[in-house]
């Protein structure tokens, strides 16, 4: 994939900036000494110098003009890859939203009708979904209205109805199908991290 923020490197952004302010600056100094030798006429100065510096200054602004363009070219080039790469990115999170939604309300529902065999109480239910979501009793209390020692007393009945010791097996125990361990590496490893075959 291309990187977005990736610089033209034909056309280095501080080189640029400088010959743009310079061409600038040159051709206003240029205009205004030539109109100054042209009004007091400098009979010194023939003609033929006078068109010399005008077409140097016609040339000069053609080419600051130039270089002026192909930079805002190259901008407005960057700036639609920009939009691209985001409105790709914002349908393809959007999908993966929508994709991972389903897999979690299938989750949600799988958990949920655990829960009903396990026989808990609407109030153990709540409790056990937020031990699984990693609150602390001190948080689910708060969350529940509750003192501390009734979330742990609901947390405790949880366990025993599950026959699961800890938050740990609790989480253990509806996560571990999430990952197969056949597409882990689980092969024996040394101290010195070479993988032993099994």
């Amino acid at each position: 994939m291309e990187t977005a923020c990736s610089e033209d490197p034909a056309v280095p952004r501080p080189i640029l900036s400088i010959l743009a302010a310079t061409g600038v600056a040159t051709l206003a100094l240029l205009l205004t000494l030539l109109d100054l030798l042209v009004e007091q006429g400098a009979g010194w100065l023939p003609g033929l110098a006078v068109d010399f510096f005008d077409r140097l200054i016609l040339i000069g602004a053609a080419v600051v003009a130039t270089l002026m363009v192909l930079r805002l070219a190259h901008l407005s080039d960057r700036t639609d890859r920009l939009e691209l790469n985001v409105e790709r990115a914002a349908r393809e999170g959007k999908a993966w939203r929508a994709q991972s939604r389903r897999f979690l309300d299938g989750l949600s529902a799988a958990i949920e009708r655990q829960f009903s065999d396990w026989d808990l109480t609407p109030a153990e239910a709540d409790v056990a979904g937020l031990l699984l979501k990693g609150a602390t009793l001190r948080e689910i209390a708060v969350l529940r209205r509750t003192s501390e020692a009734t979330t742990r007393q609901q947390a405790q009945s949880v366990y025993r109805k599950s026959g699961l010791a800890s938050r740990a097996e609790l989480s253990a125990y509806f996560l571990e199908d999430l990952f197969s361990i056949s597409e882990m590496d689980v092969r024996p490893q040394s101290p010195d991290g070479i993988r032993f075959d099994a």
